[in-house]
């Protein structure tokens, strides 16, 4: 029984069906790639969503300097300065 098996096998692998038909490589390699594309592609969203969350915080820090500037040039009173700023920093 065993040799029937034994013959089995060799024949399948002399005729390449054990190794795809030659293509065993060929997939292994578009398979990494594949996986490698796949994190690069997560990688690359986390990496956009956390630059737009930053990039409105740079937002909300611009706006609180350009009102202590406008507030330095004497342009608003205090009073208006300190209503914006608590307006902004909510």
């Amino acid at each position: 029984m065993s040799t029937v098996m034994d013959e089995l096998v060799l024949s399948a692998h002399a005729e390449g069906w054990l190794h795809m038909g030659g293509w065993g490589w060929g997939m292994a390699i578009f398979g990494l790639v594949f996986m490698v594309l796949i994190v690069v592609f997560v990688a690359w969203l986390i990496w956009l969503a956390t630059r737009r969350s930053g990039s409105f915080r740079d937002g909300r820090r611009g706006a609180v300097n350009l009102l202590d500037e406008r507030y330095a040039r004497g342009e608003i009173d205090r009073d208006e300065y300190l209503q914006r700023k608590g307006d902004l920093e909510k």
